[in-house]
């Protein structure tokens, strides 16, 4: 059953806010003088690290003779004002209806701030059947999206539709699932000129009750992952947690991201208020 996502709450925080849009500095990472003006489309904005995939003919390779690596040059239309919202729509989305509900509620408000400020919306739907939508089309896609995906944002990005080059990508997920961080984060961060990853967790994500026939469970398999839940096997996931938490962190800092982890408890205002405020910038408005 789908959680109920508070659009009134939404509407109430949306006109006090502005996304936090990458600030261009004057040179870019190898030195070269960046445009500080939404020019024409062959005007020159920004160098990247080049990735499996690119236009070879976007090698800046004079860069690469002073550096020795490979570096694209990125062109003004690349980077455009658009925001992208990627949602995961795995089941450990939809632990509890706090988790299901408040992660939509992050989708769309983010959704909602970046229409206010001009931006062109898009919504990229990470589950079972994984789908794109724009504009106002991604309020009735959060709407009737169902967490019901078996496996997890890392393997759903195989079947999502490519992700374009935007100006600010958020991507909403509890992250709390195998796999390799660093190559993820590179992954999210492709073609973005700035990434936000908005961790959403569940009280039992963050602290694991115990009792009576308790057991850890994989949200989507359905496999018990312990034993019954002892002070013992508590502590352990304690510990993972955390490493796995530094280990996240990491992998966003190399890839030039950010990483705010929310507890869904909270609710949005005080969330917006407390650990998405590097995200959405109070005093905004229209």
């Amino acid at each position: 059953m789908s959680a109920r996502l508070d659009e009134a709450e939404v509407a109430r925080l949306a006109p006090g806010l502005t996304l936090a849009l990458p600030r261009l500095p004057q040179r870019g990472r190898v030195g070269e003088v960046r445009a500080t003006s939404a020019g024409s489309a062959m005007e020159l904005h920004d160098f990247r690290a080049y990735q499996p995939g690119d236009d070879l003919r976007q090698l800046d390779w004079n860069a690469v003779a002073r550096t020795g690596e490979l570096v694209l040059r990125v062109r003004q239309d690349e980077v455009s004002p658009r925001v992208e919202v990627l949602l995961d729509g795995s089941r450990s989305m939809g632990l509890s209806p706090r988790k299901a509900a408040g992660a939509r509620e992050v989708a769309l408000l983010t959704v909602e701030v970046g229409g206010r400020q001009g931006l062109t919306p898009t919504l990229l739907w990470g589950g079972a059947r994984s789908e794109r939508v724009q504009g106002p089309a991604c309020r009735a896609a959060l709407r009737g999206t169902e967490f019901e995906a078996r496996d997890d944002l890392a393997s759903a990005l195989g079947r999502l539709p490519p992700l374009r080059p935007c100006g600010l990508r958020v991507v909403v997920s509890d992250f709390l699932f195998e796999t390799d961080l660093e190559a993820l984060c590179a992954r999210l961060s492709r073609g973005a000129s700035a990434l936000f990853l908005v961790q959403v967790l569940d009280a039992e994500d963050l602290e694991p009750t115990g009792g009576e026939g308790a057991r850890l469970v994989d949200a989507e398999s359905g496999v018990a992952l312990e034993e019954l839940l002892t002070d013992g096997v508590l502590a352990a996931y304690a510990r993972r947690f955390e490493e796995h938490q530094r280990a996240l962190r990491s992998a966003a800092v190399r890839a030039r991201g950010t990483l705010l982890t929310v507890n869904a408890a909270e609710g949005l205002r005080a969330q917006v208020a407390g650990p998405l405020r590097a995200l959405f910038i109070a005093g905004g408005g229209t």
